[in-house]
């Protein structure tokens, strides 16, 4: 017989995110005094301390608070989609799916999963983090979020990961420049020029990877972490790029047209995927998005590799 309830379970979640009893009760309607004895109980039942109380300042997590709550974020999602699939008998999802994205990914491919998404089950709300690589394992690590759509570079093996599209790198080069008559070129042909790096993880190590490959030191004049300030740059005539990503347009941000020319160097390509936590449970929502991005972007609407 199971002792500890969802309730309890949820107002220990609440608490943990907030970090205060107060603000639990709130977002649950009821009284303080039923969160706080709930979480007691609990803790009773468990044999454990979950949280520190301090005066005035709220609760934090104990080490075996810190422990349980990616479990009852988990044991919530469980319980939240059981009660879904008995609602509509299946036909429909409902609930709520949280959704990380690599930044320099979500302007290019998410606004149209989302929309895809909305469209096919308009009862699901979508929470999306934009997130740096680090943040979003981080993040799936504690149940914060359920999945994430990144690159395949430096992530840890044990995560659960399913390959939605492969993309080569690309040089970026200005309006004018001495290339662009060629329909290809070379990092050897580049190599004496200013190299504008994106150097957010992990895709500063694999752009410079790129240049290791091919046995050449680029001559870094920029660096930038935001995408399109990379984008920008090149428009500006500060030097030239290499990137994966490739949004529709080729107008920066301040309306200078850039060019994408293909790399003849054999590289390593980048292979955007749909990442999981190695102890998560794949539910209806999330294999219903990791579909939606098979469909949208995998060739022949089938992924490029089972999940790991």
């Amino acid at each position: 017989m199971l002792k500890v309830s969802l309730r309890q379970i949820s107002y220990f979640v609440a608490a943990a995110e907030t970090g205060s009893i107060a603000e639990a009760a709130r977002l649950a309607n009821v009284a303080q005094p039923s969160v706080s004895w709930a979480i007691l109980k609990m803790e009773e039942l468990l044999d454990l301390e979950l949280f520190v109380r301090q005066h005035a300042k709220g609760v934090s997590l104990t080490a075996a608070g810190h422990r349980l709550l990616p479990q009852a974020r988990n044991l919530l999602r469980q319980a939240e989609d059981f009660e879904a699939l008995a609602r509509v008998q299946g036909h429909e999802l409902t609930g709520t799916l949280t959704v990380g994205c690599y930044s320099t990914l979500a302007p290019v491919y998410l606004p149209r999963i989302i929309a895809e998404f909305a469209r096919q089950h308009p009862r699901v709300k979508l929470e999306i983090h934009e997130d740096t690589v680090d943040d979003m394992l981080e993040k799936l690590t504690t149940g914060e979020i359920e999945v994430a759509l990144a690159y395949d570079i430096d992530l840890p093996d044990e995560f659960l990961k399913l390959r939605i599209h492969t993309a080569p790198p690309q040089a970026v080069l200005p309006e004018g420049h001495r290339l662009l008559d060629r329909p290809a070129v070379s990092l050897a042909e580049l190599r004496d020029e200013p190299f504008i790096l994106l150097n957010s993880k992990p895709a500063e190590r694999y752009f410079l990877t790129l240049f290791d490959v091919v046995g050449i030191a680029p001559q870094i004049a920029h660096t930038a972490q935001s995408f399109e300030v990379v984008r920008s740059l090149v428009g500006q005539g500060r030097g030239y790029s290499i990137l994966v990503t490739r949004p529709l347009s080729d107008m920066t941000y301040d309306g200078i047209r850039i060019h994408y020319r293909p790399l003849t160097d054999e590289l390593p390509m980048q292979h955007m995927c749909t990442v999981r936590a190695p102890t998560s449970r794949l539910t209806r929502r999330c294999q219903t998005f990791q579909d939606i991005c098979v469909k949208l972007y995998s060739p022949k609407g089938r992924p490029l590799t089972t999940a790991s």
